[in-house]
């Protein structure tokens, strides 16, 4: 099993950074990889939304997903399964810190070819994704930090 996992201190509320994740179908806008994103569900946020993607890995566009969304915590957590060319799981878990939240990102998935897939996933994979996910957190930091100053976060986590 591969595994993804960063963190990030981010100096806004845990309501600001979920106002930037909850909002699915504008992922794509923080979320560094993402060259095209489909929410197919009726429902845009929460527990059962589904989910099509295609990311970047190494620049190209080749990487085809589709997720669902598992959990649901407001503000505290969000969940997903991996259903496309790779299978697994991913989490957002926000804990509210002293001045502001930490975001961790974590991914875990069934690398392709086995024992050799998780040898070239430790080697050349991993270290490109945590620097592509480390881009992606510094967005969501920026956004939420953005979305306090201006007072948006009101207007996106009760809609």
């Amino acid at each position: 099993m591969a595994h993804l996992e960063i963190r990030k201190f981010i100096p806004a509320s845990s309501e600001a950074v979920w106002s930037v994740l909850e909002d699915l179908e504008h992922q794509k806008s923080w979320m560094v990889d993402v060259r095209k994103l489909d929410v197919v569900t009726d429902a845009k946020r929460g527990e059962g939304v589904v989910m099509r993607v295609t990311s970047e890995l190494f620049g190209q566009p080749i990487v085809k997903d589709v997720m669902t969304i598992t959990g649901w915590e407001p503000g505290r957590r969000m969940d997903v399964k991996h259903d496309g060319q790779f299978h697994g799981t991913g989490s957002f878990i926000l804990d509210r810190v002293h001045n502001g939240t930490i975001l961790t990102w974590i991914e875990d998935f069934d690398a392709p070819l086995g024992p050799l897939g998780e040898l070239g996933f430790g080697i050349a994979v991993k270290p490109h994704l945590l620097r592509v996910f480390a881009r992606s957190l510094e967005n969501v930091r920026r956004l939420a930090v953005e979305r306090e100053l201006t007072g948006a976060v009101a207007q996106t986590t009760q809609a």
